[in-house]
């Protein structure tokens, strides 16, 4: 077998992408059984029927999952850190995000249960499971195309499903504005990743850290101070995956799409999208591009780690200044979401400066990944509250909540759970989640520990003012006076905000389980390294130690880059 050529596919590889091929394939049945047997049905038939028929499609996915764990003998269990020539992860540790993703995405589909607004069922459901199969595969990509492919798959379904609110004129302003800014965005995307394969030769993430790792004889860079190029492609990047994430400057269309969208697509970008955005970031900044961060000796001089500090600290304080005069709930939760966009940006700069030249920080890693479990699961919960208020009452605004309190006291119960989760009050599982990430900066580098200590001290300050809008929930719900008793929370809405209270809860209690699997995905996610070919074995016998006068330029990829993934 040529030296270049992949070894034979097994089931085991074939299972690790069981997740999104069920996802693929359950769309299409939903699609065509829309159109074959359900076009002459009423609205709310088609919207149930279809509704509980894509249900299965998250419910498959988590049995999936837990297959191998139930049934070891099947062989299912012994999975392969990396597969198709390592650009796809296949352990147990990455199928745990396709779990979250899964389950996101069924509080979401049950969200969407509740009320008529849109004719296009079959469509809709369909653009909701292929969202969620873009966001599994880029969790689970190790190479840039694969990266690029699956985060445009995600986003260009989002776009779609942000408008098929068509009786609302907001719902095709939002989904207009996300197109606008997210295909400009891609472009410069794009652009950013092809410089990075012109500088390094290879589109793989793990190849790209030991080029860059061998310019310097394998010490860690004191950044891109002077690389021209390598700067450039580090902005680009950081504009494609700003934009994702919703981080100031890029985050103009996230609250007129939040607001605009239907409250269960809300949900969906704000959790599912941002969970799989933050992934591929720190997949591509803490690993591949680690030896640019500029953390060797100084505070970030030189790399992008001062340019995501900066990010950092603007977006967490602009997200909950902002959110200070919203009136509309889901419009508060749009500035929300940017405002922790920050405060993982925080943790994600925490990691960036403990990398040395063979390793990570699995324990801050692990800490953001369980920040971002924490923070999915409860803001699916609160646009759940957006849901019910526009299935009951047609709008979205705070004061729609008004009496509450006494009208549906455990209703009213489980928001001040996930209000007081999302400011962070102990012991709520949002406590923990920011206790965790900003004791990461305790382990930080003495010499960078100063600008994480600003950080650390400005998100602190943003958590007191962002008590004062999420106060405002509160006190609409037990000290006014509602006009009229609401409805009760349909199905759909109260076991999505019942399960969101529960975590909420249940991680504060015991965050210890959670957290140490985090921090074991962490360092299984940034420390995946493919497997040398006889090709590069040969070369790394033939090839003369590097003198430090040939360190600089690129002449070659690096010992044990799989030739597979440099394009000729």
């Amino acid at each position: 077998m040529p030296a270049f050529a992949a070894e034979p596919v097994n089931l085991g590889q074939l299972w690790s992408l069981a997740a999104p091929l069920w996802l693929t394939l359950w769309g299409l049945v939903v699609l065509l059984l829309d159109v074959a047997l359900m076009r002459g049905a009423s609205g709310p038939s088609r919207r149930n029927r279809l509704g509980l028929l894509a249900l299965l499609g998250p419910i498959g996915v988590l049995a999936l999952l837990l297959a191998p764990l139930l049934v070891p003998s099947a062989g299912f269990s012994d999975l392969d850190p990396t597969l198709f020539y390592g650009t796809i992860a296949g352990d147990l540790l990455t199928q745990s995000f396709h779990a979250l993703i899964a389950l996101l995405l069924a509080m979401v589909l049950g969200l969407s249960l509740t009320w008529d607004f849109t004719e296009h069922w079959g469509p809709y459901y369909a653009l909701m499971l292929w969202a969620g199969v873009g966001m599994m595969v880029l969790v689970s990509a190790e190479e840039l195309l694969i990266l690029l492919i699956s985060l445009e798959m995600m986003t260009i379904c989002l776009y779609l499903a942000s408008a098929f609110e068509k009786a609302r004129l907001r719902s095709s302003e939002a989904g207009m504005k996300y197109f606008v800014y997210g295909s400009v965005c891609s472009a410069l995307f794009l652009f950013g990743l092809s410089l990075i394969y012109g500088l390094t030769g290879t589109t793989h993430l793990d190849g790209i850290r030991k080029v860059l790792l061998d310019r310097v004889g394998g010490e860690v860079s004191l950044g891109i101070a002077g690389d021209v190029l390598g700067g450039t492609a580090v902005l680009l990047v950081l504009v494609g995956f700003g934009f994702k994430i919703a981080a100031v400057p890029f985050h103009h269309w996230a609250p007129d799409t939040y607001e605009g969208a239907p409250a269960p697509v809300s949900a969906w970008i704000a959790s599912g999208s941002k969970v799989a955005g933050f992934v591929a970031l720190m997949k591509v900044f803490l690993h591949a591009l680690g030896p640019w961060a500029g953390t060797a000796g100084t505070d970030g001089a030189g790399g992008w780690v001062l340019i995501l500090a900066l990010i950092a600290a603007i977006t967490m304080t602009f997200g909950n200044l902002a959110a200070l005069g919203q009136r509309n709930l889901k419009r508060l939760l749009a500035y929300s979401s940017i405002a922790h966009a920050g405060y993982i940006l925080v943790g994600v700069v925490a990691a960036a400066v403990t990398i040395r030249a063979d390793s990570t920080s699995g324990e801050t890693a692990g800490s953001v990944l369980f920040y971002l479990v924490i923070y999915s699961l409860t803001t699916v919960g609160a646009f759940a509250v957006a849901a019910w208020l526009v299935s009951d009452t047609g709008r979205d605004d705070i004061d729609d909540l008004n009496g509450l309190g006494v009208h549906a006291p455990g209703l009213a119960a489980c928001i001040v759970v996930l209000m007081l989760s999302l400011i962070g009050v102990p012991p709520t599982a949002g406590f923990f989640a920011k206790l965790y990430l900003f004791l990461e900066v305790l382990n930080a580098d003495p010499t960078a520990r100063p600008l994480l200590l600003t950080l650390v001290a400005l998100a602190l300050v943003n958590s007191v003012i962002s008590a004062f809008y999420y106060a405002r929930v509160l006190r609409a719900m037990f000290l006014r006076r509602g006009d009229r008793a609401p409805r009760p929370a349909p199905r759909g809405i109260a076991w999505p905000i019942g399960l969101a209270t529960l975590a909420a809860v249940g991680f504060g209690l015991a965050p210890t389980p959670l957290l140490d699997s985090m921090r074991m995905a962490g360092s299984s996610m940034l420390a995946i390294t493919l497997p040398p070919t006889d090709l590069d074995r040969d070369r790394d016998r033939n090839r003369p130690a590097p003198s430090a006068a040939a360190a600089t330029p690129i002449a070659a990829p690096a010992p044990g880059i799989a030739t597979a993934h440099r394009l000729p």
